[in-house]
């Protein structure tokens, strides 16, 4: 067994809907590793913060073909940037992701100025980008998004 088929045998919830590897250093090769597992199939919430996935991660999670039943990805703290952020962004494998929380990454405005265009923005009732390096111009954009506009809570820092 893996250290990743471990890691999710220890830490899936009885009914496989909640996965959470908080603080497991899983770095971008356990990141990539984690989105090629069939066991996320059943998996609703996925809270990854802590993990170093980076940009490579984020990109891993947003081609899994397993994670069509998510519902809240939390990637705090991964060291994502614009890269992983328009990858999750323009996903098209994240069909019922609500609520997504990258909040204390280095995500900048062209991150943030993709999910202000995104399609997929119009589902979420949660985004949270606060601790990133956005400045005006992507405030502006996630602010001013039509896309945005059902989102009930949106995060993000404003200097």
């Amino acid at each position: 067994m893996s250290k990743i088929e471990q890691l999710i045998k220890d830490n899936m919830s009885e009914d496989g809907t909640v996965l959470n590897l908080r603080d497991k250093y899983l770095g971008l090769r356990g990141a990539m590793e984690l989105a090629g597992n069939p066991a996320l199939a059943s998996v609703k919430e996925l809270i990854l913060p802590g993990n170093q996935c980076a940009d490579e991660g984020a990109e891993a999670l947003a081609g899994s073909s397993h994670l069509g039943n998510l519902e809240t990805l939390n990637l705090n703290h991964n060291e994502i940037g614009d890269d992983g952020a328009i990858a999750i962004a323009n996903s098209d494998k994240l069909p019922n992701l609500k609520n997504l929380s990258m909040f204390g990454n280095v995500i900048g405005d062209e991150g943030a100025r993709t999910f202000a265009e995104s399609v997929n923005s119009k589902k979420y009732l949660k985004l949270d980008l606060y601790k990133n390096q956005i400045s005006n111009v992507g405030y502006k954009a996630l602010t001013e998004s039509e896309l945005l506009k059902n989102c009930e809570e949106l995060e993000i820092s404003h200097d």
